[in-house]
């Protein structure tokens, strides 16, 4: 049977603690060696999540940008693009790595759209939009916090 990725990364991450770490005298290569195991627990912990989070996040992304385009009245021809594009690469499977492309994308937009907000202050519209880009930017973060919590946080090496 085939391994896994995870399986995989904690095979190489268990032969480098086994067999490399133990030979290496010098300071700088030891930090170095610590790094990559970090980066192997955040790897082990990102592979089987990434493309279901990803795929989660932005579908909630087309659903708060066309109502924010709505909304506002707001004509953006990048919004427009990202709009167009979404629907067809969710709907079928997509790699994380064209997902992450247009997840990003997406966040760009909310960027955009947030400063957007700001000019429009004191529009009830416009404010409203806000508080939901704002509430989106705290699920976003929420859903991404299992990659680095505990992985990059914990005991200093």
């Amino acid at each position: 049977m085939m391994p896994t990725t995870e399986q995989m990364l904690a095979a190489v991450q268990l032969a480098l603690r086994e067999h490399v770490v133990p030979k290496i005298d010098d300071q700088w290569a030891q930090s170095a060696l610590r790094s990559v195991d970090v980066i192997l627990n955040h790897l082990q912990a990102r592979t089987p999540v990434e493309g279901p989070m990803l795929h989660e996040d932005t579908a909630e992304l087309v659903e708060l940008l066309q109502s924010a385009r709505t909304r506002l009245g707001h004509a953006d021809a990048d919004l427009d693009g990202f709009l167009a594009e979404a629907p067809a690469l969710l709907g079928g499977y997509a790699r994380v790595d064209a997902l992450q492309a247009l997840n990003h994308r997406g966040r760009e937009r909310v960027d955009a759209l947030l400063l957007l907000c700001r000019a429009r202050r004191g529009e009830a519209a416009a404010e409203a939009v806000h508080a939901d880009l704002r509430a989106y930017l705290l699920r976003h973060a929420d859903r991404e916090s299992g990659f680095f919590f505990p992985t990059y946080v914990g005991r200093p090496v």
